[in-house]
C-alpha cells in the first residue's frame, strides 16, 4: 500500500502494481493540458487499464492544445499482446502519439509519467514496482521534461503501429 511521505504531504512511496495503478489514474485525472511517458513496454497494469485509458481518451478530446505523448523503448510486447493503448492512439493518432526509443535515457531503468507541470509518476525500474508520486513536482519535472523532449526529438515512429488508410 502506498503511503505518505513524511517529508510532504504531496509526495507517496509506491510499492505494487495497484499504488501505480491508482496514482497514474489520480494524477492524470487532474491533469488538462499535458501527458509525457517514458516506458520500457507500456506496462498494461498501468497503461491498459480501463480507467486510465478512459481518462486518456477524454484529455485527448479535450481540446487543440493538449499534448499525449509516448515514448516506449520497446513496442513488441504491446504489440503482440493487442494492447488497448496503441488501438486507442490509433483511433486518435492526431492526440495521442507514440515514438519507440533510438536512444538510451541517462538513468535507464527509469520510467515515468509527467503530468502537466506538476504531477509525476517515478518508478525506478519497470520491472520492479517502485517508486514514487509526487503531486507537487515542478523541480523534478523541469529536468525530466529536457531529457523526454532531447530524446523525444530523435525517437521515430515505429512502422508497426500505423495503419493503413486504403
Amino acid at each position: 500500500m502506498a503511503e505518505q511521505s513524511k517529508a510532504s504531504k504531496d509526495l507517496w512511496l509506491l510499492r505494487s502494481a495497484n499504488d501505480f495503478r491508482e496514482h497514474s489514474i489520480k494524477l492524470l485525472s487532474s491533469t488538462s493540458r499535458q501527458i509525457f511517458v517514458l516506458s520500457k513496454n507500456l506496462d498494461s497494469n498501468i497503461y491498459g487499464q480501463s480507467q486510465f485509458l478512459d481518462l486518456l481518451s477524454k484529455l485527448a478530446r479535450s481540446g487543440s492544445q493538449v499534448e499525449i505523448k509516448f515514448l516506449v523503448k520497446d513496442f513488441k510486447p504491446a504489440i503482440e499482446s493487442g494492447h488497448p493503448l496503441i488501438k486507442l492512439a490509433q483511433r486518435l493518432s492526431s492526440k495521442i502519439q507514440l515514438k519507440k526509443l533510438t536512444q538510451e535515457p541517462e538513468n535507464n531503468d527509469m520510467c515515468f509519467m509527467i503530468c502537466d507541470t506538476r504531477g509525476l509518476l517515478y518508478q525506478n525500474d519497470e520491472t520492479v514496482y517502485q517508486g514514487f508520486a509526487n503531486y507537487n513536482a515542478a523541480p523534478e519535472i523541469k529536468g525530466l521534461k529536457e531529457e523526454f523532449n532531447y530524446l523525444w526529438e530523435r525517437a521515430e515512429v515505429e512502422k508497426e503501429l500505423q495503419l493503413l488508410h486504403i
